[in-house]
């Protein structure tokens, strides 16, 4: 099996949360009191995606200075 990406598993994850969200499913992570379900914490893995894509071009250009 081909490696995974973050990037690409982090994509996979917001489809999901997206069909969760889009189809009502009311799966809570954590525990019920917290309330964290698809919608709250879609947000924070698309950040986690533009932070991980920031980070990737800043090795890319760190690497062009490098050769």
């Amino acid at each position: 099996m081909p490696e995974l990406s973050t990037e690409a598993a982090l994509n996979i994850l917001i489809d999901w949360l997206q069909d969760n969200i889009d189809c009502g499913n009311e799966l809570v992570f954590g525990n019920d009191e917290d309330g964290t379900d698809s919608a709250a914490l879609l947000p924070w893995i698309e950040k986690a995606l533009q932070e991980v894509r920031v980070l990737r071009h800043l090795q890319l250009l760190q690497q062009a200075r490098i050769d």
